[in-house]
């Protein structure tokens, strides 16, 4: 199962600490509206939750290896 193109993943491996961290919080924020629009009733698709949570372990996981090339 792909979540999210390869092209994507080239591109966050680009970015810098600061641009990932930004992202990283656009996400989270995006997940907590995603989760108020599913309880209200305006979100029918939930398979978008997986795909969040994966851009945001993905996200981590770059910031991770940027800190250990210091």
């Amino acid at each position: 199962m792909e979540f999210m193109k390869k092209t994507d993943k080239i591109s966050y491996r680009q970015k810098s600490v600061a641009e990932l961290q930004k992202l990283l919080s656009n996400s989270k924020k995006n997940l907590v509206e995603s989760r108020m629009k599913f309880h209200t009733g305006n979100q029918k698709d939930t398979s978008i939750f997986k795909k969040i949570k994966y851009e945001i372990v993905y996200i981590l996981t770059l910031l991770k290896e940027k800190e250990n090339e210091k």
